[in-house]
C-alpha cells in the first residue's frame, strides 16, 4: 500500500477514536507519531488512553488514574454583609459560618484552592474530620446544613475579599449546592463526599450555613489541616 493510501485510511480508522480533533490536527499528530514512534498512529480514546499506540487502545480497560488532594484552602470569614468590611485571609485556616439565635445575619466564607495542575479533571470538593486536638477541631450548634457554590475568580491585587466584593466572580447561573450536611459529623468521622466542582488552576467557591429557624443558633466551625475540613480531589 502506498503511503498517500496509508496516510488516508490511517485518518478514517482514527476518526471515531478522536472526535473533538479536526482532520489537520489528526493529520499532524499522526505524522508526529510516523516519525517520533515509526508504525504507531495516534490515538485518543474515552478509556483514557491519549498518545502514539502501534495497536488501537480504545477497547482496553480503563487507564487507571491517579488521583491527588489539596488541603489547607485560602479562607476568609465574611463576617459583615457589606463592602465595608475587609476580610483578609485568616491565619488560621478556619470555616466559620454563624447565625446567632434571633438574627437573620449569617456569615459566609470565601475558600480558595490555588495551585491545581492545569489538565486536572474530575475536580471534587470533600471534607473530614479525625480526633480533635490543638489544631483540629469541628463543633456544630443547631442546624449543621450547609451549602456551596462555585466562583468564577477570585478577588486578586487591592480588590477587596468581602460580600459586595465577591459579587463580579458569581456565576448568575450557578445554585447553591445542598450536598455539605455536617449533621452528626462528629460520629462519623472520616471522609465525606462534597459536590463536583468545575476543575481550574485556582478552584475558588463561597460557603453559607443555614439561617433557620430564626430563633435558633446555627453555628458550622471547622478548623482546616491536612487531616481536617475540607479539601480538592482532582485526577490527572
Amino acid at each position: 500500500m502506498s503511503t498517500k493510501l496509508f496516510t488516508f485510511a490511517s485518518l478514517l480508522a482514527l476518526a471515531s477514536a478522536l472526535p473533538h480533533s479536526t482532520l489537520s490536527q489528526r493529520r499532524a499528530q499522526n505524522t508526529e507519531c510516523w516519525q517520533t514512534n515509526p508504525g504507531t498512529s495516534f490515538y485518543r480514546c474515552d478509556n483514557g488512553y491519549v498518545g502514539c499506540f502501534a495497536s488501537d487502545p480504545c477497547a482496553l480497560p480503563a487507564k487507571p488514574v491517579n488521583v491527588y488532594e489539596l488541603t489547607k484552602p485560602r479562607s476568609y470569614n465574611i463576617y459583615v454583609l457589606s463592602e465595608a468590611q475587609h476580610n483578609v485571609e485568616d491565619k488560621v485556616p478556619h470555616v466559620d459560618l454563624n447565625k446567632p439565635a434571633d438574627s437573620s445575619i449569617t456569615t459566609t466564607n470565601a475558600m480558595v484552592f490555588d495551585n491545581v495542575p492545569a489538565g486536572a479533571k474530575n475536580c471534587q470538593l470533600h471534607w473530614r474530620s479525625t480526633a480533635p486536638n490543638d489544631e483540629n477541631s469541628f463543633t456544630v450548634a443547631g442546624s449543621g446544613a450547609a451549602f456551596s457554590r462555585q466562583l468564577l475568580g477570585f478577588p486578586s491585587g487591592d480588590e477587596i475579599v468581602s460580600f459586595d466584593g465577591l459579587k463580579k466572580y458569581q456565576d448568575p447561573n450557578a445554585k447553591w449546592s445542598q450536598s455539605l450536611d455536617f449533621t452528626g459529623w462528629t460520629e462519623m468521622p472520616g471522609s465525606h463526599t462534597g459536590p463536583r466542582l468545575n476543575c481550574a488552576t485556582q478552584v475558588a467557591l463561597e460557603l453559607k450555613g443555614s439561617d433557620g429557624p430564626a430563633d435558633q443558633e446555627n453555628r458550622v466551625f471547622i478548623t482546616l489541616t491536612e487531616t481536617n475540613g475540607f479539601y480538592l480531589t482532582y485526577e490527572l
